[in-house]
């Protein structure tokens, strides 16, 4: 039973049913899209979805008033100073703009989720003409690990922390707890649609990959080939015989060898064409979705890695402020809390990086291929590809104002490093100032 259930889940012959654990978090609101699997086969934005996501921001923006009116916070729960309560302002007001971005490009931008779907719908059809076909389950497999991972990651996370707290003789409220604990479970379903959608773009730039290199390998034999002729001396029989060797001992991986490829490749580099085109729409029409929630999740990350961090130097230099008992519950706290915000950082970083770093192999490609053919045709077809490549190139940024590749990861490491030495430098010049103070009274 178990084993029919799991090969029924498993199973995707379709971008749709590759996109099913996509369609879950419109239960939530932050995916108002439906997928329709009947004949008709067409992606439609759910009513249902979008009252879900208004109702859901409306509960989290009570649960954060009313934790205002009570006056509680976690930070708050262990110590107050003068930063601590500066840093909680930013963090509260912070993120509350970061939910309102997330919850507003996700309603009121909806169509641009679904455009990608259909863009990639539209691509799987020019495969399908050049007799190639995606692995739709492969795909299927990888959203399911993502979504179980990041449900895992933070049941564990959430139910480690409130575990910490009440070890900690602390007792949140319910409202407290909410606002604390909905932004984690909102920044996690929209970086999981991240992933999902740039997914799509990877797996299809390996495809157009496959392409290029299925000519490139039929141009090398055929060159090989001509090389092997009696016309040639024996010492490049030995050379071509031994090249053709190699290749057949260590065959390339391909989704599929077509005939319509090899037989016609002027019309294959043609679609080729296209389908980067239709890819490079995709990719912009990502950025353009994701690029201010993005912004907003790694904004508050940024903030939540360098106040924890803080808070963890500020208990080691003043032990005083915290209870013997309380210590190892508030530095687990902190610690897990930032290494929850660096793997979503990492997440984000990762996604577009192997993104961009997919389309960018078809270049390289695209010039082996130019170096070994004649063809005048193919030629072209080459030249005016390599033009496109050079003029449509891949890259997602936040609002514009950094690139979401893996030199952000350096960015935040300075910047953080940097605000934490000014952070420590004015609670010492804070200290020295209240005992100056202090001395002068006497």
């Amino acid at each position: 039973m178990v084993l029919k259930l799991w090969v029924g889940i498993s199973q995707a012959d379709n971008v749709f049913q590759s996109l099913r654990p996509l369609t879950y978090i419109s239960l939530v609101g932050l995916a108002p899209f439906r997928l329709n699997l009947n004949a008709d086969k067409e992606v439609h934005t759910s009513t249902y979805s979008f009252i879900a996501g208004i109702v859901h921001y409306l509960f989290f923006v009570g649960c954060f008033i009313s934790s205002i009116r009570e006056g509680d916070s976690i930070i708050g729960y262990f110590f107050q100073t003068n930063i601590t309560k500066l840093s909680d302002s930013t963090l509260r007001l912070t993120g509350i703009i970061a939910m309102s971005t997330i919850f507003g490009f996700a309603m009121f931008r909806r169509q641009k989720l679904v455009s990608i779907i259909q863009n990639n719908i539209v691509v799987d059809e020019i495969f399908v003409r050049l007799g190639m076909k995606l692995d739709y389950r492969r795909i299927l497999l990888f959203s399911f690990l993502i979504s179980m991972g990041m449900v895992i990651f933070n049941v564990i996370y959430l139910c480690v922390s409130f575990s910490l707290l009440i070890s900690a003789t602390i007792s949140p409220s319910f409202v407290t707890f909410m606002a604390f604990a909905l932004p984690h479970i909102n920044i996690c379903l929209m970086v999981f649609k991240f992933l999902c959608t740039t997914h799509l773009a990877q797996s299809r730039f390996s495809m157009v990959n496959e392409i290029l290199q299925d000519i490139l390998d039929a141009h090398i034999e055929q060159n090989a080939a001509l090389e092997l002729s009696p016309m040639h001396s024996a010492v490049n029989h030995q050379r071509c015989a031994h090249r053709l060797r190699n290749m057949i001992s260590t065959p390339m991986q391909r989704y599929s060898v077509t005939s319509i490829i090899r037989q016609n490749p002027d019309y294959a580099m043609k679609q080729v064409s296209n389908i980067h085109n239709l890819l490079c729409d995709i990719c912009q029409t990502i950025e353009e979705y994701f690029t201010y929630p993005l912004l907003g999740i790694i904004a508050i990350s940024f903030l939540f890695i360098l106040f924890d961090d803080f808070y963890i130097l500020e208990a080691m230099m003043n032990p005083k402020r915290l209870d013997y008992f309380e210590a190892d519950e508030f530095f687990a706290f902190f610690l897990i809390q930032m290494i929850w915000y660096i793997v979503i950082i990492f997440l984000i970083v990762e996604a577009s990086s192997k993104t961009i770093r997919h389309s960018s192999y078809s270049a390289a490609i695209v010039h082996k291929i130019l170096n070994i053919t004649d063809d005048l045709e193919l030629r072209d077809r080459l030249f005016r590809l390599s033009l496109q490549l050079s003029h449509r190139k891949v890259s997602f940024t936040a609002a514009g104002l950094f690139r979401l590749d893996r030199t952000l990861i350096f960015t935040i490491t300075g910047a953080a490093t940097c605000y934490l030495i000014i952070l420590i430098q004015f609670r010492s010049m804070h200290e020295t100032q209240s005992a100056t103070n202090a001395t002068n009274n006497m």
